[in-house]
C-alpha cells in the first residue's frame, strides 16, 4: 500500500494558543514549525501530495506557505474553506476535493497536533498488513489515560460496539482521539452523507457512522508520544516532550 496524499486542517481561528505568529500551523515548536514536524512525519511514509485546508486568515497563511522550505519529495498546496467556522469536515471535503485523484485514501491530522515521528516509522511498518480490508477509515488513539495534558480538552473514545461514543464530555472512556486519521472514499461519503442531512459535519460522524457500520478501526498509539497545541500551556508541554521524550527523534 503507497501512501500518497494528506490533508492537514488548518482552518479555525487559533484564538486560545495566543501565538507570536499568524498562524498556529507556523508555531515554532523547537527548532521546527508544526508544519516542518507535519511535512517530516508524512515524508516518513512516503506521502508526496500535501493539502493545508486554510480558512481563518487565509491568505497569510498560503503566502507563507509558498515562501516556506518544502521537503523536495512533497507536493504542497492550499485548499480555502469558505466556511471555515464550521465543524471541521467541511473542510476535510474541501481538502478532498483538491487531491489529485479525489477518491484516493488519504492521511488526515489538525494542524495544532504534535506527534512522536516515532508513530509515522511504526505505521509505515504494520499498518499495511495489519489494516482491516473492510476499514473506510481508522483513527489513530491513545490508551495512556494517565499521559494525557489536557483532559478536560481532549476528545475521548468509548470503543464498546453496542454502546459506542466520542466527543469531549465522556465521563466513560477508554482512549483518546489524537486526531490522526486514515481515510479511504467511505469516510468521505460519511462525511457527504451527514452534511445532506444537517448542512455541517465532523469527523466525529464519520467514525460514528463508520463504526455502526463496521467500516472503522482503532489504531494504538501505545508508547508514542503526541500533544495537541491549543494553549500556551500545552506549547510548554509540546517543547518538553519534543526534547525528552519523543523516541523517534533520539539518536
Amino acid at each position: 500500500m503507497k501512501f500518497d496524499a494528506a490533508i492537514i486542517l488548518a482552518a479555525g481561528l487559533g484564538s486560545r494558543l495566543r501565538a507570536d505568529v499568524s498562524h498556529k500551523l507556523l508555531t515554532p515548536v523547537g527548532p521546527k514549525t508544526l508544519l516542518d514536524h507535519h511535512l517530516d512525519n508524512f515524508a516518513r511514509l512516503g506521502v508526496e501530495d500535501v493539502v493545508v485546508v486554510t480558512g481563518y486568515r487565509a491568505s497569510e497563511l498560503s503566502d507563507a506557505i509558498a515562501d516556506h522550505d518544502i521537503p523536495e519529495t512533497i507536493r504542497l498546496r492550499c485548499a480555502y474553506n469558505r466556511d471555515y467556522k464550521a465543524q471541521n469536515g467541511i473542510s476535510v471535503l474541501a481538502g478532498v476535493d483538491a487531491l489529485d485523484p479525489s477518491d484516493q485514501p488519504f492521511w488526515l491530522t489538525m494542524s495544532d497536533h504534535l506527534f512522536d515521528p516515532a508513530l509515522f516509522d511504526d505505521l509505515l511498518r504494520r499498518f499495511p498488513s495489519e489494516r482491516d480490508a473492510t476499514w473506510q477509515g481508522a483513527l489513530a488513539i491513545d490508551t495512556k489515560i494517565e499521559t494525557i495534558f489536557d483532559m478536560p480538552d481532549a476528545t475521548k473514545v468509548r470503543r464498546d460496539v453496542d454502546d459506542f461514543a466520542i466527543g469531549k464530555q465522556l465521563e466513560d472512556f477508554d482512549a483518546i482521539d489524537t486526531g490522526l486519521f486514515w481515510c479511504a472514499p467511505g469516510f468521505v461519503d460519511a462525511l457527504r452523507a451527514e452534511r445532506a442531512e444537517r448542512g455541517d459535519c465532523s469527523t466525529s460522524d464519520a467514525v460514528r457512522r463508520l463504526v455502526g457500520t463496521s467500516e472503522f478501526g482503532f489504531w494504538d498509539v501505545g508508547p508514542c508520544l503526541w500533544q495537541d497545541i491549543d494553549t500556551p500551556e500545552a506549547h510548554r508541554h509540546a517543547e518538553f516532550l519534543l526534547a525528552k521524550k519523543f523516541r523517534g527523534l533520539r539518536p
